[in-house]
């Protein structure tokens, strides 16, 4: 049983925790495993960043950054180095975002999913320079995708087939909601600033001249 990898016998934390913030990526096989989780994480930020900022009341701005992590999403699971750290960035940049703000939400959560999307960009490495400098035939391999479920044509066959179009919107796309994420912040601060300055500042002192 142990041979399979079936036994019951309880993985260490360190080992769980080792999976999750660094896991092992060794062949092709897990860089495709590792995309495969990056685009349903990419989808799963997608879809509530659309529904907390409809809450919020602003919709088109959730619409353009859900639209923009979804795409996202479709490059890491094609293998996208610019994709994987241009997802990451996004995220990064609103995780600090929300902490410079006082906004942000459980930093636990926030913190697994910087650490998920990361490993897409170590992944997305890896499979690059296997690639261009095999040294076993295995390296140039890629694993077959499954297409029996919904769910398996949802993360094997979509992205494939928008990728190659969608990749030339992406790219502009995830850089003005980069550097929109990053004004927003700073504008936001000097609001808040501007909110705790004390009255006496700023008001101005009047000199009377002498009589």
């Amino acid at each position: 049983m142990q041979t399979l990898g079936l036994s019951s016998k309880p993985q260490p934390a360190d080992n769980i925790f080792k999976r999750l913030f660094w896991p092992a990526i060794e062949s092709q096989y897990d860089v495709d495993l590792l995309g495969q989780q990056g685009l349903w994480v990419c989808t799963i930020v997608a879809v509530l960043s659309l529904v907390i900022m409809v809450v919020l009341c602003t919709p088109i701005a959730g619409a353009f950054t859900a639209f923009v992590f979804f795409l996202g999403g479709c490059g890491v699971r094609q293998r996208s180095i610019v994709a994987a750290a241009l997802v990451f960035s996004l995220y990064l940049v609103n995780f600090v975002s929300g902490i410079a703000i006082g906004s942000f939400g459980n930093p636990l959560i926030q913190g697994v999913v910087l650490m998920l999307l990361f490993a897409n960009v170590r992944a997305t490495v890896l499979s690059r320079r296997w690639m261009a400098q095999p040294s076993d035939s295995t390296d140039q391999e890629l694993p077959e995708r499954s297409e029996q479920t919904v769910a398996d044509r949802f993360a094997n066959r979509l992205p494939a087939a928008l990728w190659p179009k969608c990749r030339y919107v992406f790219f502009p796309l995830a850089g003005i909601l980069l550097l929109l994420t990053i004004a927003g912040v700073v504008v936001m601060k000097r609001q808040a600033a501007a909110k705790a300055t004390p009255p006496d500042r700023l008001t101005t002192t009047l000199e009377t001249a002498p009589h």
